[in-house]
């Protein structure tokens, strides 16, 4: 692939402020494609060696290491352009959970055009808990399972997510209130992006 190869909409927001619901109600739109490292990380053969790393980080709420992140997202998304589910041509990719570092930032910068940054922002902690909480009981999902783990979930994303905000040009980044109800969070998610959107299909 040459540099920028893939158009991207990048998503952030601390756990649990909505970024999968999101993504995965804008993926049924034309010209996009949701993808959420968290997902492909869960993905992996819990027994594989890599199955193996990902979750010694996970169930500590930690972050995977840079390289490893953006090696292995890179390889998923080469292997859906080899099977036709995504057309660098056609498709903007919607980024969820990467980059997560500044680090990232760089080693990602080979791959995506970045159109637009959609910061999710929420503002009550105690509803971001309660919310990982829930989905935990209903997916259990081992990074949501205990509240210790959440709030350092929250902890690192504060402390080495939410600078990645500072490496992008701030005319590129959307704010929108999270607090809001789901489909109020999609209204203002969609008329940022729209015009990004528009020009670029």
């Amino acid at each position: 692939m040459g540099s920028a190869a893939y158009r991207a909409i990048l998503f952030f927001g601390y756990p649990g402020c909505g970024k999968g619901t999101q993504g995965a109600a804008l993926a049924g739109m034309p010209h996009m494609v949701h993808l959420a490292m968290g997902d492909i990380f869960r993905a992996l053969d819990k027994e594989s060696d890599l199955g193996k790393e990902f979750l010694s980080y996970a169930t500590k709420g930690m972050l995977v290491p840079d390289e490893l992140t953006v090696r292995l997202w890179n390889q998923v998304v080469v292997g859906m352009v080899a099977t036709g589910q995504i057309n660098p041509k056609y498709h903007t990719l919607l980024l969820d959970g990467i980059p997560r570092t500044p680090s990232q930032v760089k080693l990602i910068g080979e791959y995506v055009e970045v159109i637009k940054v959609v910061h999710l922002n929420m503002k009550d902690r105690d509803k971001l808990v309660e919310r990982l909480k829930l989905r935990a009981s209903k997916s259990g999902r081992p990074d949501d399972a205990k509240e210790e783990v959440i709030r350092n979930r929250i902890k690192v994303y504060e402390e080495s997510t939410l600078p990645v905000l500072e490496c992008y040009d701030q005319d590129l980044i959307a704010h929108i209130n999270a607090d809001q109800s789901p489909l109020v969070v999609l209204r203002d998610i969609c008329v940022a992006i729209d015009p990004v959107i528009s020009t670029s299909i």
